[in-house]
């Protein structure tokens, strides 16, 4: 029986593990400046790689929750600024509802990394 770790593979595994937990630190803790050391990371692996796959992934996720972010400060302002009272409506269930998904999908795909796995199947 093959074993998902193998020994010239533990590199690309910890590669992988990096570039998750850089994608859930730009979620939460170093915003911007976790995304742009996902961006150096581009040029460092090969295009098939599991470490390119995970790199990927993280890049797309935390555009897609930055663009959520955008469109809700923009709703926001349009919707009476930041004087309003319904700023902290849309705040807070933005970050309960919308930011808290991205989160944890950030730590499933840490996990997933640390597995070995892909996002969505398993390796065979």
């Amino acid at each position: 029986m093959r074993t998902l770790i193998q020994t010239n593979d533990k590199q690309e595994l910890k590669s992988a593990s990096n570039i998750a937990l850089l994608s859930l630190l730009n979620l939460t803790f170093l915003p911007v400046i976790a995304f742009i050391f996902l961006l150096m990371k581009l040029k460092q692996f090969k295009k098939q790689s599991f470490a390119y796959y995970h790199l990927q992934f993280a890049i797309k996720l935390n555009l897609i929750a930055a663009i959520a972010l955008i469109l809700v400060s923009i709703i926001m302002i349009s919707l009476g600024g930041f004087n309003s009272g319904w700023t902290w409506v849309f705040v807070i269930t933005y970050f309960v509802f919308i930011h808290t998904v991205f989160i944890l999908i950030a730590v499933w795909t840490l996990v997933r990394s640390w597995s070995g796995h892909k996002f969505g199947y398993k390796n065979q």
